[in-house]
């Protein structure tokens, strides 16, 4: 009988030490598989650029495609993109105050994600004049010369803020230097009339960085960037004629029409600003602007499929839509592009943007979950620091009011506790 009940004993025992190991490595595992599910929506690098006294440009990657918006102010701000889910992320804020600090949240795929460094600051009302109209803008390719549909582009260019732009479906990006600002945020950004050397930034969908040298007088356009490609397709040395047209390769695909400036629902500053976009080669494109009054123009695309135009006189503030138009001579049908834009009463640098029509008022409560680590300073020059396999930490709580992040699943602890107290009643009732 005594041997019987020693055997039971450690037979309890043994049990015991079998739920506790059993107990810690499923709440090991919870943890785990948590992690892995939710990582590939965390947002890689994200960089604030295009920063004026109101408005920002907000833009990040993901490994996964993913649903993302950003809040600032209690306002959420949807992607530009049209896709639901998308691994390229860019967002306009709008209807910012001059010289205000601002923090960001990042809500990626139904989670919120903030960290210390999610934060800028606007810059102030600039003292100067508009600067006159001038613009960069080009093409980005696919290693097989079709366009690329889905990147960013950043720019920096000595002596301005970190600039930015979303590749357009055709792969196109433009990004107005008229309406940007110096470096330190306090006035319009004047290019030099000298040439000087800039970098271009370009971060594709699949995390492939490109980084290119271009000279400032080859920004209208810029020679075709291709992904994965550290030099441009035309000579990076500056060519004798600034902006010339012959440097851009020919795609595969003819071009059709479109604006490519400005976007649709975009602020203006300048009130003679350079409309451009691109349409059949040698085509006859005629140009309308509709506001209090209709103003008609008319241009010719280049052998490139480019096409620029400039009004001969001022726009006046408020709302304005651009309409073009091709007619087809095979078919005789005529194809029209059109796009709405705002421009600013000049001399009234404190009239607010107007909000976008993707702003909703915002209804999730920040909650801090682990983020990268690799985001440089907003006001510092963008570099290209992405990588998949970054390190990652938990953020500490910026405030009392935030919630910490819930860990572990409670289930295998009060299975552990239960199984122990079991058969330590067993092991005691067989002992005595």
């Amino acid at each position: 009988m005594t041997t019987e009940k020693h055997f039971s004993t450690i037979l309890g025992l043994i049990i015991l030490v079998i739920c506790i190991a059993t107990g810690i490595y499923l709440t090991e595992s919870k943890i785990i598989f948590r992690s892995k599910a939710s990582g590939d929506c965390r947002p890689l690098n994200p960089q604030v650029a295009n920063i004026t006294n109101t408005s920002s440009d907000i833009s990040f990657v993901t490994t996964a495609a993913c649903s993302a918006s950003v809040s600032v102010n209690n306002q959420v701000y949807n992607d530009v993109k049209p896709a639901s889910a998308n691994k390229i992320h860019y967002f306009q804020i709008k209807n910012l105050t001059a010289d205000t600090d601002y923090r960001y949240l990042i809500i990626s795929n139904g989670e919120n994600f903030e960290q210390n460094n999610y934060n800028f600051k606007t810059g102030s009302p600039p003292q100067s004049s508009l600067p006159v109209s001038n613009l960069a803008w080009g093409r980005v390719l696919n290693p097989d010369n079709k366009t690329a549909g889905n990147a960013i582009v950043y720019l920096n260019i000595p002596g301005s803020s970190p600039l930015s732009s979303f590749i357009t479906t055709d792969g196109n990006w433009s990004i107005s230097l008229a309406s940007s600002f110096n470096e330190s945020k306090k006035d319009w950004f004047k290019p030099s009339s000298d040439t000087a050397e800039e970098e271009i930034i370009v971060i594709s969908e699949d995390n492939t960085t490109t980084q290119v040298v271009n000279f400032t007088n080859l920004n209208n356009p810029v020679p075709d960037i291709i992904i994965g490609q550290n030099s441009l397709s035309a000579s990076s040395s500056p060519p004798t004629i600034p902006g010339n047209l012959s440097n851009i390769s020919p795609v595969s695909n003819p071009p059709g029409l479109d604006i490519l400036n400005p976007r649709d629902g975009e602020t203006l500053n300048n009130s003679r600003p350079e409309f451009f976009g691109t349409a059949p080669i040698k085509s006859n494109i005629i140009i309308e602007i509709h506001s209090d009054t209709t103003t008609t123009a008319d241009t010719q695309s280049d052998p490139a499929g480019t096409w620029h135009w400039t009004p001969s006189e001022n726009l006046a503030p408020g709302n304005h839509t651009i309409t073009i138009k091709v007619q087809d001579p095979n078919t005789g049908l005529w194809q029209t592009a059109t796009r709405n834009f705002t421009v600013l009463a000049a001399n009234n640098n404190d009239l607010a943007f107007v909000a976008s029509g993707s702003a909703t008022p915002a209804t999730s409560t920040p909650t801090l979950v682990p983020s990268l680590t690799i985001i440089p300073s907003p006001t510092s020059k963008i570099t290209p620091t992405i990588t998949p396999t970054a390190v990652i930490r938990v953020a500490h709580p910026s405030s009392p009011s935030s919630a910490p992040p819930v860990s572990g699943n409670g289930l295998p602890t009060i299975i552990i506790i239960s199984s122990a107290l079991i058969f330590f009643l067993i092991s005691i009732k067989f002992i005595l």
